[in-house]
């Protein structure tokens, strides 16, 4: 089987995106919203949790970015880890942070 290509969208490497994100530490995973349309539809996939905006007229490309967060930092850090994320990858793009749900995980006294 081979890989998949790399999906480049408007000068964005999705998968690189999506990489970068999930490697933050607040970052339980990537969201693909309540009904899984936040995602980069693609031949044969889906990139959940990564739009690209394409605006032609105005010659920019902005991102939106929907993540459950770990429990415990403050979702302003989340929040701006995930830029940092985003910049790492994708320099220079406008991104819309969304914080679906926190992972609690392995929090102390959490219930099932």
């Amino acid at each position: 089987m081979t890989e998949p290509r790399p999906a480049v969208i408007g000068g964005v490497d999705v998968d690189a995106v999506a990489a970068s994100v999930g490697a933050c530490s607040t970052v339980a995973r990537l969201s693909g919203g309540l009904l899984g349309e936040a995602a980069t539809y693609l031949p044969g996939r889906r990139v959940y949790g990564v739009v690209v905006r394409e605006h032609p007229v105005v010659g920019e490309t902005d991102l939106d970015v929907r993540v459950v967060a770990t429990f415990g930092p403050p979702m302003s850090e989340v929040a701006d880890q995930v830029r940092h994320a985003v910049a790492l990858v994708a320099p220079g793009r406008s991104v819309t942070v969304a914080i679906d749900d926190v992972d609690i995980g392995g929090a102390a006294g959490a219930a099932g």
